[in-house]
């Protein structure tokens, strides 16, 4: 057996922990806890401001993800050998 079969589960499990559970006792105690508010607050964005920021930095974000999860997928799954 090699190191990473287990390496592997266990890291994305406690990373994923680490971030939902914060986020989901964030989420359902005051929404400004979260971690969107975090950012809007880091970028100094207002809400006099347009969303021209925000939305670029979100559909940035958004096709970053995908190709990201994309490209997992197919080296997970899909790889050859």
């Amino acid at each position: 057996m090699k190191w990473g079969n287990v390496y592997w589960p266990i890291y994305l499990s406690v990373a994923a922990a680490f971030f939902l559970i914060p986020e989901v006792i964030a989420l359902a105690t005051n929404h400004f806890n979260d971690l969107s508010q975090y950012c809007w607050r880091e970028l100094g964005v207002t809400k006099a401001w347009t969303l021209d920021l925000h939305t670029l930095a979100w559909w940035l974000s958004l096709f970053a993800w995908i190709i990201t999860t994309v490209l997992l997928i197919f080296h997970i799954w899909f790889r050859a050998g």
